[in-house]
């Protein structure tokens, strides 16, 4: 059994991790997710993340932004992998931790290039300061180009209905004896 770097950060921590990048690379990796599948992820770190066979772990991750197209106003960042795209779902939310504004973004990975698309299991949530847009410093100009990522696989929901579906019935004949016939 391999050991792994676990651990449960609360979005305060995101703000250090962010401001500070440079200073724990060695302990948060860094991955173009453009690159990857995000099954394929857990595989590239998977003496760090976690056991191999188990994706439902939250893997964090520094990812450099990229940038489809930007416009004065307007920045678009390129989602697109080689067989997918991850799409924003909600509202991006704005959390003040440590005298800092940070933004979260929640994504959900599909596949296919050409719809139809299929929606897989795989979430991403996506963490970057808000103030290195507006005004940054010369220390925070250097992590300007990365989001922190928290990617991970939600389990499949059990059929919890408690009656079975009509193809599953059984058959009388099957379950329970005729009975018998008087004479």
């Amino acid at each position: 059994m391999s050991t792994y770097f676990g651990f449960h950060p609360s979005k305060e921590d995101f703000v250090s991790y962010l401001r500070e990048k440079k200073q724990i690379d060695h302990i948060i990796p860094e991955i173009y997710i453009g690159n990857y599948m995000p099954w394929d992820v857990p595989g590239l770190y998977a003496g760090l993340f976690a056991e191999p066979d188990s994706p439902h772990q939250p893997m964090f991750f520094f990812s450099p932004r990229d940038y489809k197209y930007i416009d004065n106003n307007y920045a678009r960042t390129n989602s697109a992998t080689a067989r997918g795209f991850w799409k924003t779902t909600g509202k991006e939310r704005v959390i003040k931790a440590r005298g800092s504004i940070l933004r979260e973004r929640t994504l959900i990975f599909y596949e296919g290039r050409v719809p139809p698309f299929n929606q897989t299991n795989w979430i991403m949530h996506e963490y970057s300061l808000l103030e290195d847009e507006a005004n940054p410093t010369p220390e925070l100009a250097q992590q300007r180009g990365f989001v922190l990522c928290c990617l991970k696989k939600i389990q499949e929901k059990k059929d919890s209905s408690i009656f079975a579906q009509p193809d599953e019935w059984p058959l009388i004949s099957e379950e329970y004896p005729q009975p018998e016939e008087p004479e």
